[in-house]
């Protein structure tokens, strides 16, 4: 690749050009290589100084390419479709008329490995990121991942191979959140899964939270924790430990980040009480009273305390109520998880709604 640096030096002066013995000058300076002017100027009895240019660093043909180097790299083949007698079309990801709108489909579970190394990637509603690549993905879609196959071509080849392990035959297209951003151009309010809708709810609900009551409802992460808010998602699969994993960092965003010193300033607060009860007694203290959502959390706080005391099983008579509640089985632990999700943003919902009508009614 051609290297260009841009440079752009400026220097005034309050003296003028004959206190500086300067005669005013203006000359351009030029080779293969590089381009620059430089010019001195008076501008209201003032010096004025200025050298900008660019300089060219040509590539060393002798040097190893490197995987950016798209024309000469390998490019993997993956599923797009189906010929005549039933058996799938495989077609390279190199960026040619004809692919643009040739979509692939993969597991959920290719995102686990960038997920799971959320410091050194990151993944949201729209693609997949490091500081060496970025592909645009559809991450709306809870049982798949689409991708217009010519995006996969952008990736270094050792992700190509990556994402070829969990290649999968054509599903059900692209999400209509997707379709509307990254085809048609619109803005769309807010991704479609439960997950990552509830990301978007929680920072958009506390940020509105603090600017109607002043104090933040969920407490910030620490610097070193934030990794929690950015690799939560729904497990990809029946997977119980990666349920477990989803469920304890959802419950730490929630109810352990309830910000307990505001909510007990109300009248009803007694000395002893914790995080739920002191949000119940805070919302009772402007007479507005949600058993069930209380209940959910409740409940969810039994399972999170059945997960951290490795008792998630009917010895634990706390989270046998919560198995029961969430209508365990041993093939549903994404279900549950989805649930759990939805739920979690129903309840954002029911603050949001409840909590600021209160306070339009007593403004």
């Amino acid at each position: 690749m051609y290297f260009s640096i841009c440079f752009d030096f400026m220097r005034l002066d309050t003296r003028n050009l004959v206190e500086l013995n300067v005669e005013t000058f203006d000359k351009d300076y030029q080779t293969d290589s590089y381009f620059y002017n430089c010019f001195i100027r008076s501008i209201d009895g003032k010096s004025h100084c200025w050298v900008r240019g660019k300089v060219f660093i040509n590539p060393d043909k002798n040097k190893k390419s490197y995987h950016f180097d798209y024309e000469n790299q390998p490019y993997e083949k993956f599923i797009t479709g189906y010929d005549k007698d039933g058996n799938e079309i495989l077609q390279d990801c190199k960026k040619e008329d004809g692919k643009h709108f040739v979509l692939t489909y993969f597991k959920k579970e290719v995102l686990d490995k960038y997920y799971n190394d959320p410091v050194k990637y990151k993944v949201d509603g729209w693609r997949v990121s490091s500081n060496f690549f970025s592909l645009k993905i559809d991450n709306n879609v809870e049982n798949y991942v689409p991708v217009f196959l010519i995006e996969l071509g952008m990736l270094p080849h050792k992700e190509q191979l990556h994402w070829k392990q969990y290649n999968i035959s054509p599903q059900g297209g692209i999400s209509g959140t997707y379709y509307k951003t990254m085809i048609e151009g619109s803005w769309v309010e807010h991704p479609e899964t439960p997950d990552l809708f509830f990301k978007h709810k929680y920072k958009q609900f506390n940020s509105r939270w603090e600017k109607e009551f002043g104090w933040k409802f969920y407490k910030p992460l620490a610097k070193q924790d934030e990794h929690i808010f950015t690799s939560l998602h729904l497990p990809t699969s029946n997977n119980v430990k990666s349920f477990c994993e989803q469920i304890l960092s959802l419950t730490k965003l929630t109810i352990d980040r309830l910000n307990e010193k505001e909510l007990e300033k109300n009248p009803l607060a007694v000395d002893g009480d914790k995080g739920i009860a002191k949000l119940e007694k805070f919302l009772k203290s402007k007479d507005i009273v949600l058993p069930d959502m209380i209940l959910f959390l409740k409940t969810l706080w039994d399972l999170r305390s059945g997960l951290l005391s490795h008792s998630f099983s009917n010895a634990n008579k706390a989270c046998k109520k919560a198995i029961k509640y969430f209508n365990f089985r041993e093939d549903n632990y994404v279900e549950v998880a989805t649930d759990i999700f939805t739920k979690s943003i129903f309840t954002l919902h029911t603050l949001e709604n409840r909590l600021l009508k209160y306070k339009m009614q007593t403004a």
